[in-house]
C-alpha cells in the first residue's frame, strides 16, 4: 500500500516536469512495480483498481453538461464526427482483416487528456478552447454509448434480452434522474445548508458521501440490468451533472478524493497487468504503432468540418492532434474488451502500449501548435 501511494504521490510531479500525463506515468509505474519489486498482486488490489475505475468513469461523466452542449449550437457538427469516427474506423479495420471491436476500441474519444493540455496552454476560455472540449465530451459520451451496446450484444446478440437490457438500464436511469430531481428540490428548500455542503465548511463532508454512494449506485443500477458497472457509473455521473449544474467549490472536492487517492489505483493496476515479455514482443510493438497511426485517422474528420465549425485549419489541425490522446477510454475499451473475450490479453497490453505512445505523441505535437493558437488574435 505505502508502495503504491508513494508512486501516487511522486508521479505528479514528474509529470508537471517532463510534461507528461501523470495517468500515462501511473501506468508505467504500475509496471515497473508489479515486474520489479513485487511479486504478486496483494488479494486487496483488484478491489481498489475497480473502485477507481468506477469513481473515474463517474466523473468523466459529470463533467459532460448536456445543456451546454445542446446550446453551443454546434451540437449537430460534434455529434457527426462522432459518428463518423464509430462508423468508418472500424469498417476500416474490417477491410483490413482485424476485428471489430478493435476498430471502436480505436475510435474512443476521451477529454482526460484534453482538459489539462488546455489548461496548460490557456486555451481553456477561447473559442478553440470550448470548441475542442464540445467534441471532446459529446465523442466520450458516445464512446460509452457504443459500449453500452456492445456489452449488451455480446451477451445476447441481436436479440430482444438486448433491447430489454438496454430498456431496463434507461428506466433505472430515469428513477435515479427522479431520486436526484427530488434531493435537488430539497436542497432548493435548504439553501444555507446546501451552501454549507458545497463549500469547504462541512466537517464530516456530507456532500461527498452522498456523491460517493451515487457513484456506485450507477454502477449498481448498470450490474441490476445486466451492463457493466461503470456504463452505469458514467452515466449517473452525467445525470448528476444535469440535475446539479452549479457545484461550485464541491466539484473540486470530488475531483480531489478521485484524482488524489482512488483514481491512481486503476491506472497503477492496469500497468501492473503488463509483463516484460509482452513489451519483448516485435509483434506487439508494431502493432501499438499500427492502432496510433489508426487513432490519427479516425479522428481527422474536423478537417472536413472546418467551414460549419467556424474554424481555421491549423486549429483544425490542433484539433486533430488533441483527439487522438484518448488515453482514458481506450484503457477502459481495452479493459472491456478483454473481460467479454472480445481480445486477448496480449492485444489488451497492445492498446495499453498504444494508449501509452498517443497520450505522449500526439499532446507534445500539438504544444508549439497550441502557443501560436494563444497568442494568436482572436477572430
Amino acid at each position: 500500500m505505502f508502495l503504491i501511494m508513494f508512486g501516487a504521490a511522486v508521479i505528479p510531479f514528474l509529470g508537471r516536469r517532463f510534461r507528461l500525463p501523470s495517468s500515462a506515468l501511473e501506468i508505467v509505474f504500475g509496471f515497473l512495480l508489479f515486474n520489479f519489486l513485487l511479486e504478486e498482486r496483494p488479494e486487496w488490489f483488484p478491489l481498489f483498481r475497480e473502485i477507481g475505475l468506477i469513481y473515474l468513469m463517474f466523473i468523466a461523466g459529470m463533467e459532460l453538461d448536456l445543456r451546454d452542449l445542446w446550446t453551443s449550437g454546434r451540437t449537430f457538427w460534434y455529434v457527426l464526427i462522432a459518428v463518423l469516427s464509430f462508423t468508418v474506423t472500424p469498417l476500416l479495420f474490417l477491410a483490413l482483416g482485424q476485428s471489430y471491436f478493435l476498430g471502436v476500441a480505436v475510435a474512443m474519444i476521451s477529454a482526460g487528456i484534453v482538459v489539462p493540455v488546455l489548461k496548460e496552454s490557456n486555451l481553456t476560455r477561447s473559442p478553440f478552447g470550448q470548441i475542442l472540449m464540445g467534441i471532446a465530451l459529446t465523442g466520450e459520451f458516445f464512446s460509452i454509448l457504443v459500449l453500452t451496446v456492445i456489452d449488451a450484444y455480446h451477451k445476447h446478440g441481436l436479440t430482444l434480452s438486448a433491447g430489454l437490457e438496454l430498456a431496463n438500464l434507461t428506466l433505472l436511469l430515469g428513477l435515479a434522474f427522479i431520486v436526484l430531481k427530488f434531493l435537488y428540490l430539497i436542497a432548493w428548500w435548504n439553501p444555507e445548508r446546501v451552501e454549507k455542503v458545497m463549500e469547504s465548511e462541512d466537517p464530516v463532508e456530507e456532500g461527498i458521501r452522498v456523491v460517493v454512494t451515487v457513484a456506485f449506485a450507477g454502477g449498481l443500477l448498470a450490474m441490476a440490468a445486466g451492463i457493466e458497472p461503470i456504463l452505469g457509473s458514467f452515466l449517473m455521473g452525467v445525470v448528476f451533472s444535469y440535475v446539479f449544474r452549479s457545484k461550485g467549490r464541491f466539484e473540486e472536492k470530488i475531483n480531489a478524493l478521485g484524482f488524489g487517492f482512488l483514481i491512481p489505483f486503476f491506472f497503477i493496476g492496469v500497468g501492473s497487468e503488463l509483463n516484460l515479455e509482452l513489451f519483448a514482443s516485435g509483434e506487439t510493438v508494431a502493432t501499438a504503432l499500427f492502432f496510433t497511426g489508426m487513432i490519427l485517422v479516425s479522428n481527422l474528420p474536423p478537417l472536413l468540418l472546418v467551414k460549419p465549425l467556424g474554424i481555421r485549419l491549423r486549429e483544425a489541425v490542433g484539433i486533430v492532434l488533441l483527439l487522438s490522446a484518448p488515453l482514458t477510454m481506450i484503457v477502459v475499451a481495452g479493459t472491456l474488451g478483454d473481460r467479454m473475450g472480445l481480445i486477448s490479453p496480449q492485444t489488451n497490453g497492445a492498446l495499453i502500449l498504444t494508449a501509452l505512445i498517443a497520450s505522449i505523441l500526439y499532446p507534445s505535437l500539438f504544444r508549439p501548435l497550441g502557443k501560436r493558437l494563444a497568442q494568436a488574435p482572436t477572430d
